[in-house]
């Protein structure tokens, strides 16, 4: 967190940018070959609706916007975490999560409908999502263990078109927390987890280097 405040970006432009590299490496590509990759980024649109909404309003009010990134191999965690954030913010500056809806709405029929037009008719139109903002978890260990709860995951899934891989982060006692929930058997677990585990790699040594 301290790493993303220090570049004034958010949490979420990190965790991408973790996810890219970790997927270009996967592939293990010819040295420099670009591959181009997709990241949905959801925003909560409550604040800016009319009337305006606040978080305790239940109800599904993110839309998402799509940017997409070109990977060669040599990047670095904190440049294109910077990359993806400024992407994103330029489009969020220019209301593309509102003016693009239709479209986007409409591609996603559409690739229901025509598979081929996804990569390997697999029906995934990005590589990751991510919610612009992490929960915030307020329960403390004790609260939850008074009343029996030991862990917990907040997530959710869809059928047809979607991502490879969706990300649920949270903050617990200043810790970072991440589900990731992705369509099997498109993808296996070993292969996610491997996928992970290298992303996890990756925050781990950027943090360090942060300063």
């Amino acid at each position: 967190m301290s790493g993303c405040k220090a570049r004034g970006i958010k949490l979420w432009a990190a965790i991408s940018s973790a996810g890219l590299i970790s997927a270009y490496a996967s592939k293990n590509p010819p040295q420099n070959q670009e591959e181009k990759y997709a990241v949905v980024t959801l925003s909560d649109c409550r604040s800016i609706l009319e009337p305006p909404l606040t978080p305790n309003d239940f109800g599904f009010y993110h839309s998402g916007i799509l940017h997409t990134h070109d990977i060669t191999g040599g990047e670095k965690l904190w440049d294109l975490a910077k990359r993806c954030y400024d992407s994103f913010t330029s489009a969020k500056n220019s209301n593309k999560h509102f003016t693009d809806m239709s479209d986007l709405n409409f591609l996603m029929c559409k690739a229901i409908e025509n598979p081929n037009l996804t990569p390997s008719s697999s029906l995934r139109t990005a590589l990751i999502s991510i919610f612009e903002d992490p929960v915030t978890d307020e329960y403390t260990e004790p609260a939850l263990v008074s009343v029996g709860v030991r862990d917990y995951i907040g997530c959710a899934s869809i059928h047809g078109v979607g991502p490879s891989i969706a990300v649920f982060d949270s903050l617990r006692d200043g810790k970072l927390d991440c589900a990731f929930v992705y369509p099997s058997p498109l993808h296996s677990r070993e292969q996610m987890d491997g996928l992970v585990q290298h992303m996890k790699a990756i925050l781990l040594e950027g943090s360090a280097s942060s300063f």
